[in-house]
């Protein structure tokens, strides 16, 4: 038997799927009685095409495929969707900001009145921001556990 390693796999492999020919079977059979390398390597082989010829996976039902479908392009949709909300709002406030600023009929104490919440919208978007990237970064299950 050569020492090719791969070469000896492809042969077991070839004998374990009848693809040598009556003379190959005959000359490999001879080799395996002599080379307890061999043998111990298609012993290996033989359990793990036996073991995968007892699992059978049947096809899932098309309903399932359809739902799976189903799933995805609504996934898609709605992650368009949200894109296409978010650019426009970040559109709209980029113009109301620039107005508001710009804009000389507002006296001083309505633009602090109206940038109050606003601010104090940013500040908690910031907080609860940070919070989540703090957890994150320390919690050591979050990548373990789909949620």
């Amino acid at each position: 038997m050569p020492n090719n390693h791969d070469d000896m796999r492809d042969r077991i492999s070839g004998y374990l799927d009848d693809e040598l020919s009556p003379e190959e079977r005959v000359r490999f059979e001879e080799e395996l009685q002599r080379d307890p390398a061999l043998r111990e390597e298609y012993e290996q082989m033989k359990l793990t095409v036996e073991a995968a010829e007892r699992v059978r996976c049947e096809d899932p039902p098309e309903e399932d495929w359809d739902q799976f479908m189903q799933g995805v392009y609504n996934r898609a949709e709605r992650g368009v969707g949200w894109g296409l909300i978010l650019f426009g709002l970040i559109v709209w406030i980029g113009i109301g900001a620039y107005c508001f600023v710009v804009d000389p009929f507002t006296d001083a104490l309505t633009k602090l009145l109206i940038a109050a919440p606003v601010v104090g919208l940013a500040v908690l978007f910031v907080s609860i921001l940070r919070q989540r990237l703090h957890v994150a970064r320390r919690d050591r299950y979050s990548r373990e556990v789909q949620r």
